[in-house]
């Protein structure tokens, strides 16, 4: 079905190859997961199997690639989408079409299916992925994550013998993602369906695929197997296996692997030390029965929020719950109907976006819109600079530059990095001034495991300045290991808040693979697990 034969790919201007003397053999009917850091090549191999590399993006390419039969770089692309459905890691950029059931009938139009064809699998994909409230909606007006459903649903419409997906879960809850990825497998044994998935979060894909390919950064190796042996040897894997090297056991995904993850656990339960308590005092941000509709329907329903400098709180909610929302609602990107913001204890609620701008910093969900600048280094100079801050930065761009990964890319053109690499370049160039608010929609989005974990470091740096962040997120390890508090919305609406492990444990959709593996409260993360061995384990007594 997918032979690739020494595959080597330079982009445009590129001295370095995003791909390497890759060969890979993938038989029909197969699932694989695609694994690697951020800027690895994941979106460059989809790509080429689809032939938009390098018919679209231009660059150098060597090699062979052919899906089902056909020559990628021979094909005709009205050829190659017969055969292969593609999913984007930014859908929002990739929409034909104005609302959701247009966009999910127009590829089986295209396809020439009949009328009567469409109309029920229309129907029947609606159904699936619960997205009758969203059918008449302009794709423009959804969130991020019903674009990314509504993308998925198009993709696999058509029900094509291929399907490459880039990201398809990052940013669904829990129940979406399971939905969509159950519908694959579905697809898979009916339709006899080979399908590519690339992704980060490997746990909640590790049991329905065949194997792994794991692409290295700045190897020729690919690792390529079953999960079972691939993923002990990979430099990160899903929460169990982390928590288990946390430990000193040996990482597995075998059943018994887990079992004695659970006795060792219960042994030490009595040595985990609760999290550290919420500061205290006036917020330095604050919301107040915040309310806001989209064309009458509401968004938004008497939300309320407050942060205080070296405070870390996470909302989250399913998709469309509002999270989104109401970050733009603090920043002021859109009109309340209802409520007020707070700054410092200075209302804002009327006050222009600039003003805001100068003490509060936002990451949206796709932070390409924030990026306008020749190189990600430049990105940070113009930030200072428009703020006045260019002759004596409050931080060194050099210094976070590093903290962030991405020393090695300061130079290129930030719209050519991976999408990782892209949110990290937005979080660069908004923090260069050390706001003291700081907001991030999904800011894990797109970003291996290892960059998570630096990432999360920087987030407890920033909380230990005296930083107020605020995160929208569906990763719920994340938040367990660096929210102190958390607040959940449902239709717009809060459901829970409070402390971060609690709030997540009350709700069974939210709770984190080590609160479901046990039951309890704690452990919520592997972050809670590596503190305890290391005071089992002094510096330089861990055997690593």
């Amino acid at each position: 079905m997918v032979e690739i034969s020494h595959l080597t790919y330079f982009y445009p201007g590129s001295e370095a190859p995003a791909l390497r003397d890759l060969s890979l053999h993938l038989a029909a009917g197969g699932m694989h997961l695609v694994a690697g850091r951020s800027g690895s090549g994941k979106s460059t191999l989809l790509r080429a199997l689809n032939g938009l590399v390098p018919r679209f993006y231009g660059g150098r390419f060597g090699g062979r690639v052919v899906v089902n039969g056909l020559d990628t770089r021979q094909a005709e692309p009205v050829e190659m989408a017969g055969q292969v459905g593609f999913v984007f890691q930014e859908p929002e950029n990739h929409f034909i079409t104005r609302n959701v059931a247009d966009e999910i009938a127009f590829g089986m139009e295209v396809a020439g299916l009949s009328g009567e064809t469409i109309r029920t699998r229309v129907a029947e994909i609606i159904e699936r992925l619960e997205l009758g409230p969203l059918v008449e909606r302009p794709l423009d007006r959804l969130s991020g994550g019903e674009q990314q459903k509504v993308a998925v649903a198009a993709a696999l419409g058509r029900q094509p013998p291929v399907l490459l997906m880039d990201e398809p879960t990052s940013q669904l809850d829990s129940q979406s993602a399971e939905a969509v990825l159950e519908w694959v497998v579905e697809l898979r044994r009916e339709l006899g369906l080979t399908a590519l998935i690339a992704e980060h979060r490997l746990g909640r894909l590790v049991r329905h695929v065949d194997g792994i390919i794991y692409l290295s950064d700045h190897e020729a190796d690919v690792l390529s197997g079953p999960a079972g042996e691939v993923i002990p040897v990979m430099p990160y894997g899903p929460p169990l296996v982390e928590a288990a090297r946390a430990l000193g056991l040996p990482p597995s995904l075998d059943p018994r692997a887990a079992e004695e993850l659970l006795v060792q656990l219960e042994l030490r339960a009595g040595q985990l030390t609760m999290p550290r308590a919420a500061p205290s005092g006036p917020p330095r941000l604050a919301a107040e029965g915040l309310s806001f509709a989209f064309n009458g329907i509401p968004a938004l329903e008497g939300v309320s929020l407050e942060v205080r400098p070296g405070e870390v709180v996470a909302v989250l909610g399913r998709n469309g719950s509002g999270k989104t929302t109401l970050l733009r609602c603090l920043m002021g990107l859109l009109s309340l109907q209802a409520g007020g913001v707070w700054l410092e204890g200075n209302e804002v609620t009327r006050r222009p976006v600039s003003d805001r701008a100068r003490a509060v910093a936002y990451v949206p969900q796709w932070p390409s819109g924030l990026l306008f600048a020749d190189s990600v280094r430049e990105e940070l100079t113009l930030t200072l600079r428009n703020h006045g801050l260019e002759a004596s930065p409050p931080i060194d761009p050099d210094v976070l530059l590093s903290d962030l990964g991405l020393s090695e890319v300061a130079d290129r053109y930030p719209r050519d990095l991976s999408a990782g690499e892209r949110q990290r370049a937005a979080v660069a160039a908004v923090m260069v001034t050390r706001p003291g608010v700081v907001l991030l929609d999904e800011p894990t989005l797109g970003i291996d495991p290892l960059a998570q974990a630096r990432f999360g470091q920087l987030v407890d740096a920033w909380r230990s300045q005296g930083m107020a962040v605020v995160l929208a997120t569906h990763d719920v390890e994340f938040a367990a290991a660096h929210a102190d508090t958390a607040l959940v919305l449902d239709r717009g609406r809060t459901v829970a808040s409070g402390p971060a492990a609690e709030t997540l444990f009350s709700q069974p959709s939210l709770r984190t693979s080590l609160q479901k593996l046990t039951g309890r409260l704690h452990p919520a993360s592997v972050a809670e697990l590596a503190c305890l061995a290391e005071r089992r384990f002094p510096a330089g007594q861990r055997d690593v």
